[in-house]
């Protein structure tokens, strides 16, 4: 199944994804699906991937022929910077019978309040390193885990390391530029 064009195809992380005929702002209009409705005794239900995967079920409208999605702040603010996958599925609650109505992917853009853990391993290897010289063969700890450290050269891949992982978890990548020269 492609994606039926229902859920955006970018949100930022933290942000409410709101699908009904009362959203006059953005869609004004409810999912509606020609072969299933509430009224014949389906129900609807939308899965996302993430690091804590979560499924959302739709509600039925007043009229009994589509549904409304309200996928709340709190679940995409677990979502981090890249893409996730989502699937909808509609159930027929006498049969037990699933169908799946739509499928595909959301860009998610990292919230601009986006933390990491990395960030405190960084810290800590910059005091590492200040601390070298009078303390080349040392540790240090972060959330309970012993990190030891034998050279500086060791340091700097670490930091290195948990920069990059940082990045990716609040979406601040370093731009890349692409130089070519054609003779």
């Amino acid at each position: 199944m492609q994606n039926a064009g229902l859920l955006p195809s970018s949100v930022v992380a933290g942000e409410t994804i709101w699908i009904s005929s009362d959203n006059t702002t953005q869609n004004e209009s409810d999912i509606v699906l020609s072969d299933y409705s509430p009224s014949d005794g389906y129900t609807l239900a939308y899965q996302f991937t993430g690091v804590t995967p979560a499924t959302v079920a739709a509600e039925a409208n007043g009229t009994d022929t589509g549904w409304t999605l309200t996928i709340p702040a709190a679940t995409t603010l677990t979502w981090k910077a890249g893409e996730i996958h989502f699937a909808g599925l509609v159930t027929h609650t006498a049969t037990a019978r699933v169908f799946a109505v739509d499928s595909g992917s959301i860009k998610v853009i990292a919230s601009p309040l986006a933390t990491s853990a990395w960030t405190d391993v960084i810290e800590k290897c910059d005091a590492a390193i200040a601390d070298y010289a009078a303390n080349p063969h040392g540790s240090f700890s972060v959330d309970g885990m012993q990190i030891t450290y034998r050279s500086m050269d060791s340091l700097i891949k670490l930091r290195n390391f948990a920069v990059s992982k940082r990045d990716e978890e609040t979406g601040n990548r370093p731009r890349r530029i692409i130089r070519t020269r054609f003779t």
